[in-house]
């Protein structure tokens, strides 16, 4: 594992290679539940840094960390010393220099963690920046495909939603046409980005019952009204026209696995039939998400880079 990165911010930070380890050590830790591979001494600690609000990203890293065998440290960025002016870069060298191996970060700024990429102050995992990325959700979505479906090549995954606005929707764009996947990203015009910008096998589609008709796999986002400038807007009708249903599974004769990376807003994206039906798949990516974490921490940990915390090129 000596190559794997020390600062996880990006799909495009892990090699196709590396990613089939991932997901293999992910199958690896949910057949063994009870592995504790950090039974040493002394125990690696690992803090989350949240800067936006988090559910399951945040406690699933929690859980990760201690099923590792390792020690977890909440650290409160808002009673911080950011909040007196500090920048990242020393905040996180202050972890470093009292023994906190590795630091999820969430933030609500994109590309936050990009200066870092050259020389990290401390091991990083980006939890989620802004619009940006959300690798450690992507790939959590690729172990969940895999299980579902072995071999996804010539398969098609329509991102039904707020697309523009979702960091998960653009790492699943680079990560899933490795595995051979076409993805159709789809929404109101509004949610969806520029299509020149779009990678190969990635396309765009307003017209949400045609995208289920071709869909192999549907992928449910919310509606981020935090990141909309006119966060106002009514939601009412939205489950009628740009929402996926049961009863419209039923109708368009496509009863396909349903995956959504949470929260859902019941009555917006999807009704309450969907998501108690065999059909909705979040709570198996909740339950994957703890063996590909402890996966991505396992890795980083390991990879035996010593230029972690250096400062103008020399350790302190």
């Amino acid at each position: 594992m000596a190559s794997f990165p020390s600062l996880l911010e990006s799909i495009d930070d892990l090699s196709l290679e590396q990613i089939e380890v991932l997901v293999s050590r992910s199958q690896h830790f949910k057949n063994n539940p009870q592995l504790s591979p950090f039974n040493t001494t002394p125990k690696p600690i690992i803090a989350t840094s949240f800067l936006e609000n988090s559910t399951r990203t945040k406690h699933s890293f929690a859980v990760a960390i201690r099923r590792l065998g390792g020690l977890y440290l909440d650290f409160n960025a808002e009673t911080s010393s950011l909040k007196k002016g500090e920048s990242l870069e020393e905040t996180f060298l202050t972890l470093f220099y009292q023994g906190v191996n590795l630091c999820v970060f969430r933030s609500s700024v994109s590309n936050q963690l990009a200066q870092f990429k050259d020389a990290p102050p401390i091991k990083l995992v980006n939890g989620g920046d802004g619009v940006n990325e959300h690798p450690s959700q992507a790939l959590l979505d690729l172990f969940t495909l895999l299980e579902l479906s072995p071999d996804l090549e010539g398969k098609t995954i329509s991102i039904i939603g707020d697309n523009i606005h979702s960091r998960v929707a653009h790492s699943l764009m680079k990560l899933l046409p490795q595995y051979g996947m076409k993805i159709i990203l789809s929404g109101p015009k509004e949610f969806l980005p520029d299509a020149s910008t779009l990678p190969p096998n990635v396309e765009l589609s307003t017209n949400r019952d045609e995208t289920v008709k071709r869909s192999d796999f549907i992928y449910l986002l919310r509606i981020q009204k935090e990141r909309h400038a006119d966060s106002n807007n009514s939601d009412d009708h939205y489950l009628e026209t740009n929402g996926v249903s049961l009863d419209l599974l039923k109708k368009l004769n496509k009863l396909v696995p349903v995956l959504h990376p949470g929260p859902a807003n019941i009555g917006v994206e999807l009704d309450q039939a969907l998501i108690k039906s065999s059909l909705y798949k979040g709570y198996l990516q909740v339950e994957n998400s703890i063996p590909m974490r402890m996966a991505i921490i396992e890795a980083m940990l390991l990879n035996n880079d010593s230029n972690i915390g250096r400062i103008n090129g020399e350790k302190f």
